[in-house]
């Protein structure tokens, strides 16, 4: 994998980010159901991810400059420290690195820049390619909460992770010391 960075998410980036939105592989293992989603809609959500305080989207690119995903804080709380995660990788780069590389990116953002104490995300039980990144990645399981997500009627389990400000510097450590 080449160098990976995070950028702000540009109008070029809206047809990568749909191909993965309406891919089967991914959107079936997430909350949302994106397959109807439109290029209008991506764009409008790049447009609007700009100057949103609470939210922080940004495209993972490699060093050319191509748009390999996003990476998000969502809700940011100032007043508590905290913000949700949110990350996915476009289908063509999934196994490459760069998710991990871009875990890293946004942790350092989330500790150093915005001085969070604590970020927080959940993860469908039934996702296990993302339980599994997760795990190998060092997050803290917090829990699974029983049938949090109706999804097509269905209810889904999820697990809760986190990563504290607290464990931030052993983190990095581990995470940089993981291989594969």
């Amino acid at each position: 994998m080449r160098s990976i960075k995070l950028r702000k998410l540009k109008e070029e980036d809206g047809a990568p980010m749909l191909e993965w939105m309406t891919d089967v592989r991914i959107y079936s293992k997430m909350q949302y159901d994106y397959e109807n989603c439109s290029l209008e809609q991506c764009l409008l959500f790049i447009k609007n991810s700009w100057d949103v305080k609470e939210h922080l989207h940004l495209a993972i690119s490699d060093d050319m400059g191509q748009y390999l995903g996003t990476v998000s804080l969502k809700n940011i709380d100032n007043r508590n420290k905290n913000a949700e995660l949110g990350i996915v990788v476009h289908p063509n780069f999934m196994g490459t690195g760069a998710a991990s590389l871009a875990l890293k990116e946004i942790m350092k953002i989330a500790f150093v820049e915005q001085k969070l104490n604590k970020v927080y995300f959940y993860v469908r039980c039934d996702n296990e390619r993302a339980v599994a990144f997760y795990r190998k990645n060092h997050m803290e399981y917090e829990g699974c909460a029983r049938e949090h997500l109706c999804i097509h009627g269905e209810y889904k389990d999820v697990f809760w992770f986190c990563l504290r400000k607290a464990n931030y510097n052993q983190w990095r450590k581990r995470v940089s010391e993981t291989k594969g």
